[in-house]
């Protein structure tokens, strides 16, 4: 019978895609599905996006993990948070696209969990859970965490105090029942091979510099968009006239720029 390849997943750190991969993966997390099961409900904007991923890149407390398929195409994002090297403690998440949880899930989570024992040297791996979202909870417990508790009324979802179920694992039963889980897990883990890139590589000098850039002209883009679809709708006339001269001058950039390489 033929044999049906492993599925490649690769899990790339967030602020190492370039800016179109990372408004993607916001747009993932503002699925409807994903806002109904994080803490953050409310509608994430570009900026406060984009903001946020600029941070990432100071913070050692944080991971995030963009989660691509074969192609580079983002399905959703996975973090290690909390990232405690005194305590060496951690906590845990991920949310996918709609369509992409048959399975992917306990293939990433299998992987991560290695991931944050063997690579980072945790030795406890925490994770939380809104009431309600049962079937996150039960693909925890699958994957060997334990229920440690219930925090009543803790975070306000969509106007509305609910609880928070508290799972965790730890080191040593990861060790004692990793074995058993992966046999038991086998047929599922078989569909995907799932990479993790990681250390980064080294930026060259400059980088984050240029990466700052890069997000702001990514900001205001979307800010000259916005001016020109409000010019478009009060005065299309005039509008139309100003983008003609617009798209003249960049012809004449262009043709500058030829200069330069011919």
């Amino acid at each position: 019978m033929p044999t049906t390849s492993a599925r490649e997943i690769h899990l790339v750190p967030l602020v190492d895609l370039d800016v179109e991969s990372q408004l993607k993966v916001r747009e993932i997390r503002n699925e409807d599905d994903v806002r109904g099961a994080t803490f953050t409900d409310h509608v994430i904007g570009v900026n406060e996006h984009l903001d946020w991923i600029r941070a990432l890149k100071s913070d050692e407390s944080k991971i995030v993990f963009a989660v691509l398929d074969h192609d580079r195409v983002p399905l959703g994002a996975t973090s290690v948070s909390g990232i405690d090297r005194r305590h060496r403690k951690a906590d845990w998440g991920f949310y996918l696209t709609a369509g992409e949880r048959g399975g992917l899930g306990s293939a990433i989570l299998y992987e991560l969990i290695c991931f944050v024992f063997d690579a980072l040297g945790m030795e406890k791996l925490n994770c939380e859970v809104v009431a309600g979202n049962d079937s996150a909870a039960a693909l925890y417990r699958k994957i060997m965490f334990q229920e440690e508790g219930f925090r009543r009324s803790n975070v306000m979802k969509q106007g509305a105090r609910i609880g928070v179920r508290m799972l965790g694992l730890t080191k040593d039963e990861w060790a004692a029942g990793r074995a058993h889980l992966r046999e038991r897990l086998g047929p599922v883990l078989a569909r995907f091979s799932v990479s993790i890139h990681w250390p980064p590589p080294a930026k060259a000098e400059g980088g984050d510099t240029l990466d700052r850039i890069e997000a702001a002209r990514a900001r205001n883009n979307l800010n000259w968009m916005g001016i020109l679809r409000l010019a478009l709708e009060k005065s299309p006339e005039n509008a139309k006239a100003i983008v003609s001269e617009i798209r003249r001058i960049d012809r004449e950039i262009s043709e500058l720029t030829q200069k330069l390489i011919t």
